[in-house]
């Protein structure tokens, strides 16, 4: 685990620029019926959302919006199948998490266990409003973030809890990063009011457990 303490790492921050947010709808390609198997071969194949990005089931919300409708209909065939088979949503959840991720030339950092937007705010609101030496950290079941403000740029220190491993060491520019994050925060505002009046209900903004558990 890193000393949160500790900050003589800033000094060795790779100072990386063209700095980019993004969050990605993390899709399972299939739903299983017994949502305790791990039998891939009773699993029933969904329809990818898109046929353009990287990886068809791995979706960034750049990529959704000129083709919200195949989203649309991956996740109606989530939610018919979960009614076919009586799944309650912490059944079926795992299929609505996103991922926040801010990449740069050449490298990107990810936020493990941040799966709904407004876990992401937290993040999004300290940078916004974080003053020069302020410092942000978090640390979830072998992933751990530590963030500082320096001047016009926020140093990112990422590594495994478990281990106190550093897998990156970023300086990325503040006044970029936080117009990029303007721009995502406007991307799925769209996205999701799109997904809640095509399907019922918001799955993305928060965990749901208050949701209807039969989804009639």
């Amino acid at each position: 685990m890193f000393d949160v303490e500790d900050r003589s790492w800033i000094a060795k921050s790779v100072m990386a620029a063209n700095a980019e947010a993004e969050i990605t709808f993390s899709l399972p390609p299939t739903y299983q019926p017994d949502p305790n198997s791990l039998d891939e071969a009773d699993a029933i194949a969904l329809p990818a959302p898109a046929s353009t990005s990287a990886d068809r089931y791995d979706l960034a919300s750049k990529d959704v919006v000129p083709n919200e409708q195949g989203l649309v209909d991956h996740y109606k065939a989530v939610l018919r199948l979960a009614r076919q088979y009586g799944h309650s949503y912490n059944e079926f959840s795992h299929h609505m998490w996103l991922r926040l991720h801010f990449a740069w030339d050449g490298g990107a950092i990810g936020f493990a266990w941040y799966d709904t937007l407004d876990s992401m705010q937290l993040v999004f609101d300290w940078l916004r409003k974080a003053d020069d030496g302020e410092m942000w950290s978090d640390v979830e079941q072998g992933w751990e973030m530590i963030a500082v403000r320096v001047g016009d740029r926020f140093h990112f220190r990422q590594g495994g809890f478990d281990q106190g491993d550093e897998y990156a060491n970023v300086a990325l520019p503040r006044e970029e990063l936080l117009a990029s994050i303007s721009r995502l925060r406007e991307r799925m505002d769209r996205i999701i009011t799109r997904l809640t009046a095509d399907l019922g209900e918001d799955y993305w903004t928060r965990h749901r457990y208050d949701l209807r558990t039969d989804l009639t």
